[in-house]
């Protein structure tokens, strides 16, 4: 497979898990969609033309990432609702100086070679979640061919499936500094799918995804990539 890497910050991200409306928690990193918007954004594409490139073209991304901490910000706003206007709260959290590396990867040099391009040159403002995450992209690599192997070694990364009592942790608790957050991983179903009517999408798949935080070994290791020290699995 082509692959290249991205590596980016941003001050600030957050990433909305999409059942939440008035408490916008945030995934720790991002998931496939955002990272397909991501592309999508830097190619000039809308998100439905986004999927679509991605499912023609057999695009396939991992992603690695790290924050500092995490903040809340609470807005106030007003909403109109049958004819009266409603003042009401919404409670955002965010992640500070994230730092990412992505993987993009396709068995088309060409296609591969497009994407690193447009990312050269967006054609719209990437970003870590909302307008306002702007993400600066400090380096990308070239594109260079990587083979899968089973790896069951992973950290700060999103695993497909849902790997719940199936790993076990490998850190070293009295090596970990005080002021390091121990995160466990977590599973989420989410949206891979969606159908497009107009401007209304509606979602006609989900999948599990293993968010995982701390280190942790798999008890079965799966098809995954090693990319400049990091393992990642291709989504």
């Amino acid at each position: 497979m082509y692959l290249f890497t991205v590596e980016g910050i941003a001050n600030t991200a957050s990433f909305r898990i999409p059942e939440n409306h008035t408490f916008h928690q945030t995934f720790p990193l991002p998931p496939i969609t955002t990272l397909v918007g991501l592309v999508g954004a830097a190619l000039g594409l809308s998100f439905e033309d986004a999927m679509r490139f991605r499912e023609e073209n057999g695009l396939r991304l991992g992603v690695v990432g790290r924050h500092s901490g995490q903040i809340r910000d609470l807005w106030k706003y007003h909403k109109i609702k049958m004819g009266e206007i409603i003042s009401d709260v919404l409670l955002r959290e965010y992640l500070t100086d994230f730092k990412m590396k992505l993987a993009i990867g396709s068995e088309d040099k060409v296609v591969a070679n497009r994407v690193k391009e447009a990312l050269l040159n967006p054609c719209y403002a990437l970003t870590a979640g909302n307008s306002d995450d702007l993400v600066k992209i400090y380096k990308i690599g070239q594109i260079e061919v990587f083979t899968d192997s089973l790896l069951s070694e992973f950290q700060n990364t999103v695993l497909p499936g849902d790997h719940t009592g199936v790993y076990e942790p490998i850190l070293d608790l009295k090596e970990v500094p005080i002021t390091e957050t121990i995160r466990a991983p977590q599973v989420f179903l989410l949206p891979t799918s969606f159908s497009f009517i107009g401007k209304e999408r509606r979602v006609s798949r989900r999948e599990h995804f293993t968010f995982v935080g701390s280190p942790i070994r798999l008890k079965e290791p799966i098809s995954a990539f090693q990319i400049g020290g990091e393992a990642m699995v291709l989504l």
